[in-house]
């Protein structure tokens, strides 16, 4: 079965076509182009994309779709007009990602009717979260819609179905990319994620806060300071790593900017935020056996890594220089008794896998 994937983020499309095969899912080809975060911007861009060749080159049996929140039902589900409606109705509750991919959805469908489109969502693999890990500590007569759900759920889908026992039984993955959050998984089951009901709680971020006192954004609001719009705005695309460097998101450049002390200051406060998370989640364990680091920031930035281990020596962390230089699959020494990997997500080899896996079902019961 050939699966054909959109991956919409907040300023690129990700698509490929992966045969889904015994063994898991063989990458054919995969694409990222830019994209202005705008429905108008989607809309641009996937245009060029399915004028493309190379998507009528290969013969589709299905089309998966990643979304990042579907609410309370969650589970991968075909692209049916009833379906994108209800998605819709969350646009207000997250208007980065939501309008630009249900845009993308959309005009695929129109383009390849004939052909089933399934959505995939981040949230799902954290459905069965702990109930202390999964409510909010405040009045809620919403508690249904308003909890915490944790996001990067195909991602972390990815790095479990990939590593299978080599996980160990108590493990942490650190997704660190322009997003980012870090989940702790008990005999691969998720436990605890530092995102909660939105994608800007948690860890630093490029542009987004994390966890924040929500004390500083009533004030802002109650004196005026700021408008919703604004406080959104503030929130999404100017705060994190950028707020703390005076103007850069990117770790990269900002590693390379010696004796710049707000450089040095915005990458000190996204690995402490790291560690802090790693951290309480090790005691939630009640230990740690493997720690992954994932993620374009997580696979690539050496630095981040090794600032990140370093503090964890006395949980017997050992890194391994020479490897972590070399970007190497473990970066932590043979005496560690912390294994410390370096795996490549691929969200999509996630989301062709769930497609493949509904529309065989479908198929079966026909």
């Amino acid at each position: 079965m050939n699966v054909l994937t959109f991956n919409a983020g907040s300023s690129s499309l990700k698509y490929g076509i992966y045969a889904i095969e015994s063994d898991g899912a063989r990458r054919l080809f995969t694409r990222t182009v830019s994209m202005e975060p705008t429905v108008s911007g989607a809309k641009a861009t996937i245009a060029s994309v399915l004028g493309r060749d190379v998507l009528t080159d290969v013969p589709l049996d299905a089309i998966g779709h990643r979304m990042v929140f579907g609410g309370t039902d969650d589970v991968p589900a075909f692209a049916t007009q009833v379906l994108l409606a209800r998605l819709e109705r969350f646009q207000p509750l997250d208007p980065l990602h939501l309008p630009v991919a249900l845009a993308i959805v959309r005009a695929v469908c129109d383009e390849f009717a004939s052909v089933p489109s399934v959505v995939c969502f981040d949230t799902a693999f954290f459905r069965e979260l702990p109930e202390c890990a999964r409510v909010l500590p405040l009045e809620n007569s919403e508690s249904r819609l308003l909890r915490r759900y944790g996001f990067h759920g195909l991602s972390y889908e990815y790095i479990r179905a990939k590593m299978g026992c080599e996980l160990g039984r108590r493990s942490i993955v650190a997704h660190l990319g322009s997003g980012a959050s870090v989940a702790a998984l008990n005999d691969g089951e998720p436990v605890e994620c530092t995102m909660g009901f939105s994608t800007l709680g948690g860890i630093v971020m490029a542009t987004r806060p994390g966890d924040l006192d929500p004390g500083v954004l009533l004030y802002l609001l109650e004196s005026g300071r700021k408008s919703v719009a604004e406080l959104r705005r503030l929130l999404e695309e100017r705060s994190g790593v950028r707020a703390l460097s005076g103007g850069e998101a990117d770790l990269r450049v900002l590693l390379e900017r010696s004796g710049d002390a707000r450089a040095a200051t915005a990458v000190d406060v996204f690995c402490t935020s790291v560690v802090k998370a790693i951290g309480a989640f090790a005691a939630v364990l009640g230990g740690l056996d493997t720690l992954v680091f994932t993620g374009g920031v997580g696979e690539h930035l050496a630095p981040i890594r090794s600032s990140i281990m370093r503090r964890f020596e006395h949980l017997g962390m050992e890194l391994d220089r020479d490897a972590n230089d070399r970007h190497a699959d473990v970066v932590s020494l043979p005496s560690s008794r912390v294994a410390v990997r370096v795996v490549a997500t691929d969200e999509n080899a996630t989301v062709a896998t769930a497609t493949a896996s509904l529309v065989r079902k479908k198929r079966a019961r026909v």
